[in-house]
């Protein structure tokens, strides 16, 4: 045990006051006031009568100005006494700015163009991501919570734990389950899927909307307009795209267009807009880029040029 000194504990605080104390000397501080006994720092008595009863302002008042005074000559034995609270006023505001700070580390896994990968999670459940998309989950992951951020696609079977819900974070919203199957799709601007294939999922808005999902259930969010919009889904269609099929009901070619982007790392322009509204329907094996664009071109009376890893497709 270290024997308290007025003068350093003095010299301690203020360099406390003037944002000077390394982290050496604040640790100096903590561990001087947490080793030492009460009484080393002011009179048994006085500090037993202090405790049990909460500072006065003008007590803490006094405290404050004794201790902002640092051109006036203290006595030790007044030092002393005042120390315990002027330590407390003044240095516990210093050590939460200069105080280390453990920050969670993440694990990020990810998919990259045309990849579709299988993760398995520390409490055995197991994620399929899409191409380009990314799941991160910290290192208290099933031991205090069972909480993942996703960026993408994701299939999820998850194992049952009715203790730690399993939650997924897409931007601002929540998708909490206890044990079920389910997808989850939420791409930069694209709105946010969920379907279930087994079980029960609830989605949460940040502005408080939710609904409950069952099987065969499926809901987009529009973040821009709050809203949640509800569909109905064979549970064998949810996770097509791990078979290399593309579910293109009530898709638009622009979105169609999106999910090629993503499997082949090429950028497809349509030269008139209007098309990407065109709604398409059906499942399409994702054998090759070619013969995805061909089949489409097929039925809608359009043509395809290919520059490098640039597509334009027009009308015929």
């Amino acid at each position: 045990m270290m024997k308290p000194d007025a003068g350093l504990l003095q010299e301690l605080i203020e360099k406390v006051q003037h944002n000077t104390a390394s982290q050496e000397e604040l640790r100096l501080l903590l561990q001087l006031l947490e080793e030492n006994n009460h009484g080393e720092l002011m009179p048994v008595e006085e500090w037993f009568q202090s405790e049990l009863q909460p500072l006065s302002a003008g007590l803490k008042n006094k405290v404050v100005n004794t201790a902002l005074q640092k051109n006036r000559l203290v006595k030790r034995g007044y030092f002393r006494r005042w120390l315990p609270y002027a330590a407390m006023l003044l240095v516990l505001p210093g050590l939460l700015m200069l105080w280390p700070r453990h920050e969670p580390r993440y694990t990020t896994i990810a998919a990259r163009d045309g990849e579709i990968k299988r993760v398995v999670l520390p409490d055995s459940s197991v994620v399929i991501l899409n191409a380009r998309s990314v799941i991160r989950y910290n290192e208290t992951y099933k031991s205090v919570s069972r909480d993942v951020i996703l960026d993408g696609e994701a299939f999820f079977e998850i194992h049952p734990d009715r203790k730690i819900p399993f939650v997924v974070h897409t931007g601002n919203v929540r998708t909490q389950v206890l044990g079920t199957s389910f997808n989850v799709k939420h791409y930069p601007g694209e709105k946010l899927m969920v379907s279930v294939a087994t079980g029960k999922v609830k989605v949460v808005a940040p502005e408080g909307k939710q609904v409950v999902l069952e099987k065969g259930s499926k809901v987009s969010y529009d973040s821009a307009g709050t809203a949640f919009t509800s569909f109905t889904e064979e549970p064998h269609k949810m996770n097509s795209w791990q078979q290399g099929i593309i579910n293109m009901d009530n898709l638009t070619l622009g979105e169609v267009t999106t999910i090629l982007e993503r499997w082949y790392s090429v950028r497809i322009i349509l030269e008139t807009p209007q098309m990407g509204k065109h709604v398409l329907s059906g499942l399409q094996a994702n054998t090759s880029l070619e013969s995805v664009l061909e089949s489409i071109c097929f039925i809608y009376h359009l043509q395809y040029r290919r520059e490098g890893n640039i597509i334009r497709m027009e009308k015929k």
